[in-house]
């Protein structure tokens, strides 16, 4: 396997990880979820900018890419992250994580429909142990005790994840990343995401409400989860198979459950404890098959 891009992997996850609880912060103090992923968007659209103009200063947008860029800029910036935000208005950080992050399994299948990407059968177990976990934690270990507002957030959190999983595949299918390197594919994607983004404010007249704590966040949030982790995936994704950095995405959920505890004292039950224990073995075994 190619190292740096599991290690660039596994730095995106960890990142990523620490999106749930310090969005969480923000949306819950009255920052609109629009908002803050405009915001969070804007300032990695700035990072990207100036960072690609150091190493390389060449920018370029192919007319026949358009339409694949605004694809990817719908998924992977502008559904996904406002299903993540509004998720997080309304359930846990953690919950939000691990079922945002459950999408490696997405990513495998997708992978396969769409790569022709060939699944092992300790990968298909690991697809059904993971979904087992998933679910157990959706439902909390029994559905009829979840509240209308907590199952919309597991909902919300599941939408972001199928987003998520088909930017991943996405832009591996159409060559982008290979034509226009991770930096630059990131940069048009989160371009368009961000213009989305900026519409729907005008269009909806959502408030601008600034506060400097929670503009302090968006910015943490676009420069490291999104512009370099953003950035760290299409690099890990390009240079491996889509299931793998879709298995080393199980990182971010450990990382906000451990944030979780830490800033927001949330408790962890035992239900989300046995869903993410099934999770890590669905994520074991299909590591175990992967060469090495």
């Amino acid at each position: 396997m190619d190292k740096k891009a599991i290690f660039a992997g596994i730095f995106a996850a960890v990142s990523w990880g620490t999106v749930f609880v310090f969005g969480q912060v923000a949306v819950q103090a009255g920052f609109h979820p629009v908002l803050v992923a405009f915001f969070r968007f804007a300032s990695a659209n700035v990072f990207l900018f100036f960072y690609h103009l150091m190493v390389s200063g060449r920018f370029f947008l192919d007319r026949r890419d358009i339409l694949n860029f605004i694809l990817l800029g719908a998924t992977g910036i502008f559904g996904m992250n406002l299903f993540i935000f509004y998720s997080l208005r309304l359930t846990d950080s953690t919950i939000t994580s691990l079922l945002m992050n459950a999408n490696g399994f997405i990513i495998g299948i997708l992978g396969f429909l769409m790569l022709r990407e060939k699944t092992g059968i300790l990968e298909l177990l690991g697809l059904v142990v993971g979904i087992s976990g998933c679910w157990l934690i959706f439902t909390q270990g029994e559905l009829s005790r979840i509240s209308h507002s907590n199952l919309l957030g597991n909902i919300f959190a599941l939408c972001a994840s199928f987003c998520w999983a088909f930017y991943s595949v996405w832009g591996k299918k159409t060559k982008v990343i290979e034509k226009y390197g991770a930096i630059l594919s990131t940069f048009w994607a989160s371009m368009a995401g961000s213009i989305m983004l900026g519409l729907t404010i005008l269009l909806t007249g959502i408030p601008l409400f600034l506060d400097a704590r929670n503009v302090l966040i968006s910015v943490y949030l676009g420069i490291v989860p999104a512009g370099i982790g953003f950035t760290l995936w299409f690099y890990s994704i390009s240079r491996l198979k889509t299931v793998i950095p879709g298995i080393i995405q199980f990182l971010a959920p450990l990382t906000t459950a451990l944030l979780a505890i830490l800033i927001l004292n949330q408790r962890i039950n035992l239900a989300t404890i046995l869903g993410g224990i099934l999770i890590m073995a669905g994520v074991l075994f299909s590591l175990k098959n992967q060469p090495q």
